[in-house]
């Protein structure tokens, strides 16, 4: 039998555990034959109080046989845990849906449970536990039908995992913020103030422009200053670069008879290296922080060409770095600021940004991902809410087969969620791709995250609804269709007992016409 979630496995073992516990405690006190005993007094009362008499013991007897019966047909199904339907540990499992991190994700089950629920909590549960035949059908009605449901659904692309990823990608090593830094006032500042005072206006610049996007110039890898002749190609850096190896055909100013530790190589070199090029450098550091990072690029964008895609993981990379590196000069989003005008500028911006759209997109998109975390956990813990307290329900009830079917519906609805969690999955990855088509653009979301917070505002309101309200609307609609169904069962209930009402009436009735001929006479 399936699940919904890695909890769900023990909650379900629990939960029916407490069941039989409270089963039991019912039945040694007593108090679940308490609803035997209500119906023989209600079917001595009422016949009493409103028939005739000679004709009260017919009609109580005949509704006695027909809700005990019922009654004990409810206990049977729904009430007394059976050995011929037990739930045993080792028949549930729950395989999470494929992600791009995880495109095979293993089955867990409760010997395996590829976590700590059921190593360090949840300990203990019951390998078997004998559940009533009734409950156990419809666990395993409503588990075939949801995920039925699921697999004839369309398949998700999954994007808000490469957001979520997105997020962790920084550089943590402080030597690699000390060569970016490096580069950043070495190479980036000097060709980044070459091209804002020459803007050329040439052929291949626009060309590059309209390849790359009109931002290029704005960040440390551009195409502008990478293959433009007189930027990355003549430009290096002031001080030697450790890793490179000293060449004497490049590193002119050093004496070939005392050749230095180190060489300084062209900015283009430094960059492009695809052993110890900065960019590379970069993306292997985005695959530390936030694991297979560079790989997720590429599955969610496999149309891009390569130079592209490298583009998007180191620039994503930048833009989570730390405000400054290590040079006072180098902040966020690789702009530089110098003097008291600046610094104005930058507070006036970033108060305006803490206060505004930044600050509520990055909120929802927080909340959004504990949400999506919390849920399935919550329906977890209902479920074995529901599963313990049912035992009391169906006493309480006095055995009534409308409390056994609105239990089922109960329980239905709780793990339908599930469906409908998929199904808002669905609609939010299609959003996301109406909203960008261009995939160039969806990688630029992270990259230039100032550019796009109020569409990714947007996106994460409608999710969050959807993720909420759709459970809702969905226990509110199974809500309206228990009482109808309760109401048509209690009516069905009534029909078997109107014969027996119309007969005693009829008899009453017979009884006075001979008692008024008696009296006649």
């Amino acid at each position: 039998m399936t699940v919904d979630s890695y909890l769900e496995l023990f909650t379900t073992l629990f939960g029916w555990a407490f069941y039989g516990i409270l089963w039991d405690v019912l039945v040694g006190t007593g108090i679940v034959f308490l609803p035997f005993l209500g119906i023989l007094i209600d079917n001595w009362r009422e016949p009493a109080q409103g028939g005739e008499f000679g004709t009260v013991t017919g009609l109580s007897l005949r509704r006695m046989e027909i809700e005990l019966f019922i009654a004990l047909v409810v206990v049977v199904l729904a009430g007394q845990p059976a050995a011929l339907t037990p739930l045993n540990a080792g028949t549930l499992s729950y395989t999470p849906p494929p992600t791009l991190i995880d495109p095979t994700p293993i089955t867990a089950t409760v010997g395996a449970p590829q976590g700590t629920y059921g190593a360090v909590g949840f300990t203990g549960s019951p390998a078997t536990v004998n559940i009533p035949v009734w409950w156990y059908a419809v666990l395993a009605m409503t588990s075939g039908l949801n995920h039925a449901v699921i697999e004839g659904l369309p398949s998700a692309t999954d994007m808000r995992t490469y957001e979520q990823q997105a997020r962790l990608a920084t550089i943590a090593d402080p030597r690699l913020r000390q060569e970016t830094s490096d580069f950043f006032s070495q190479c980036y500042t000097p060709a980044r103030s070459k091209y804002q005072t020459e803007r050329p206006a040439i052929a291949a610049v626009n060309t590059l422009l309209s390849t790359y996007g009109p931002d290029d110039p704005d960040w440390m890898g551009s195409h502008i200053y990478r293959d433009t002749p007189g930027y990355y190609d003549t430009l290096r850096p002031n001080s030697q670069i450790p890793g490179w190896a000293y060449s004497a055909v490049r590193d002119t100013e050093y004496d070939p008879a005392t050749p230095p530790t180190w060489g300084k190589p062209y900015c283009k070199q430094w960059w492009e290296d695809g052993t110890i090029g900065l960019r590379e450098k970069l993306i292997n550091e985005a695959d530390t922080t936030s694991a297979g990072f560079s790989s997720l690029v590429v599955a969610v964008a496999p149309i891009l060409a390569s130079e592209k895609q490298q583009d998007a993981v180191a620039r994503t990379v930048l833009t989570n770095a730390p405000p400054s590196w290590s040079n006072n000069d180098l902040v966020a989003n690789n702009s530089g600021s110098t003097g008291l005008v600046s610094t104005a500028e930058n507070w006036i911006k970033g108060g305006l940004a803490s206060g505004g759209v930044v600050t509520a997109s990055a909120m929802f998109s927080v909340t959004m991902t504990a949400i999506l975390q919390a849920l399935p956990m919550v329906q977890a813990v209902l479920l074995l809410g529901i599963y313990a307290l049912l035992p009391l329900v169906m006493v309480l009830s006095r055995y009534s087969i409308a409390m056994m079917v609105i239990g089922a519906m109960a329980i239905f609805t709780v793990k339908f969620w599930s469906v409908l969690w998929y199904l808002a999955l669905w609609v939010d990855q299609n959003l996301i791709q109406s909203m960008y088509p261009d995939v160039n653009v969806f990688l630029q979301i992270f990259a230039n995250p100032g550019e796009h917070d109020t569409k990714r505002l947007l996106l994460n309101m409608i999710t969050t609804s959807l993720f909420l309200g759709l459970p809702l609307l969905w226990s509110g609609m199974m809500a309206w269709a228990g009482v109808s169904v309760g109401r048509s069962i209690n009516a069905v209930q009534g029909e078997f007992s109107r014969p027996a009402q119309d007969a005693g009436r009829q008899g009453g009735n017979i009884g006075k016409a001979a008692i008024r001929k008696g009296m006649k006479r």
